[in-house]
């Protein structure tokens, strides 16, 4: 809720306040104003962890996070990358007591936290709570379309998911390159690291992708989309 540059801690003039913000009124967001806590996470460091107990519900202020879950046999599954207006944590509002998953910051992050029965009283502004539900149904939707590309999908299918999902202009003017490593990318696909170097290695070589360091840029979207479709 507050932007990289001119951001002096007040909701009602931040610039990178979600749109469902503007359904508030101006009492409302001085209420955030009141409530919120601002903190600030570098490279890799933990926001919130699956299973603690969910005190908050998280805004991305600015920056980018990474959310995965976190399975018996110590393996991580990436769920989605979380960007700047976006939230993390919706679910602590709906009776879970605990995060159902882990979320990690991607290089330097600002984080606004409001405590839940906070966040409760502004869902009685009928517009704001609106738009907080289409948010989680969009969320829940992904999440539905990501299972489903793991359970019936390739090693193959699922990697092209991943990279077309990584690749996505959504996170255009986002060094989302620069923090995601091979690992993240075989967690997101839900396959060892080393058949995704393989794969990516192959699929440079047929002049689908391009590598460049850690960057992954498309070249040949009709045959990666066809790649995914096949699965």
């Amino acid at each position: 809720m507050f932007s990289n540059t001119e951001y002096n801690g007040d909701c009602r003039v931040c610039f990178e306040r979600s749109n469902c913000f503007n359904n508030l009124a101006p009492e409302e967001l001085e209420f955030i104003n009141r409530h919120k806590e601002q903190i600030t996470y570098t490279d890799g460091e933990t926001i919130c962890k699956q299973g603690a107990f969910a005190n908050y519900v998280m805004y991305v202020a600015d920056g980018l996070v990474k959310t995965h879950l976190e399975t018996s046999n110590d393996k991580k599954i990436n769920l989605k990358i979380v960007k700047r207006s976006e939230y993390i944590g919706f679910s602590s509002l709906c009776g879970h007591s605990n995060y159902n998953y882990s979320a990690v910051s991607l290089g330097k992050s600002k984080i606004c936290l409001l405590d839940n029965e906070g966040f409760k009283e502004l869902l009685k502004n009928v517009d704001f709570s609106i738009e907080i539900m289409k948010l989680y149904c969009r969320n829940e939707e992904y999440i539905y379309r990501r299972l489903k590309g793991i359970g019936y999908k390739y090693m193959l299918g699922r990697l092209a998911d991943t990279i077309l999902y990584l690749c996505d202009p959504e996170f255009n003017g986002y060094p989302l390159f620069d923090h995601i490593r091979r690992q993240d990318i075989a967690d997101f696909a839900c396959i060892s690291k080393e058949s995704t170097i393989k794969l990516l290695t192959d699929l440079s070589q047929n002049h689908v992708i391009r590598l460049s360091g850690r960057k992954i840029e498309i070249i040949d979207h009709l045959s990666l989309h066809k790649l995914s479709l096949k699965g």
